[in-house]
């Protein structure tokens, strides 16, 4: 009776682990992107370009009625992705360091959907 027990708890946690899944199988999507920061020059003067730059280590996360239900940390170039289930979301981008300012915007997602979301955090330079 014990062998039975052990062998449906082991099937019950297979089947728990396999239909979480991710949102793109349960009819959901992916939000990715980048987030940069800028400006990121004292001064900036024509001819002389000072490009936003890419925030490595921040926070993104997905919102859904004001409650957190993704969120992840930029990589290299700072590229993120989030796995969502279909519907409405505020992405937001919280720069790292000592000022921790924030973007975001406002995405639908479709299942299947893939969208593209940039985003630019004030780098604080004035």
């Amino acid at each position: 009776m014990a062998a039975v027990r052990m062998l449906l708890a082991v099937v019950l946690a297979v089947s728990a682990c396999s239909s979480a899944g991710t949102a793109a199988h349960s009819g959901g999507g992916t939000v990715a992107g980048w987030v940069r920061s800028a400006p990121s020059c004292p001064v900036e003067r024509a001819g002389h370009p000072c490009p936003p730059r890419p925030v490595v280590g921040g926070s993104v996360v997905a919102l859904r009625a004001r409650h957190v239900v993704a969120s992840t940390h930029t990589g290299a170039g700072g590229r993120f992705q989030l796995s969502v289930e279909a519907g409405r979301y505020v992405i937001r981008a919280t720069n790292t360091g000592g000022l921790a300012t924030t973007a975001e915007k406002t995405v639908e997602v479709a299942p299947g959907a893939t969208i593209l979301v940039r985003l630019v955090v004030d780098g604080g330079i004035r």
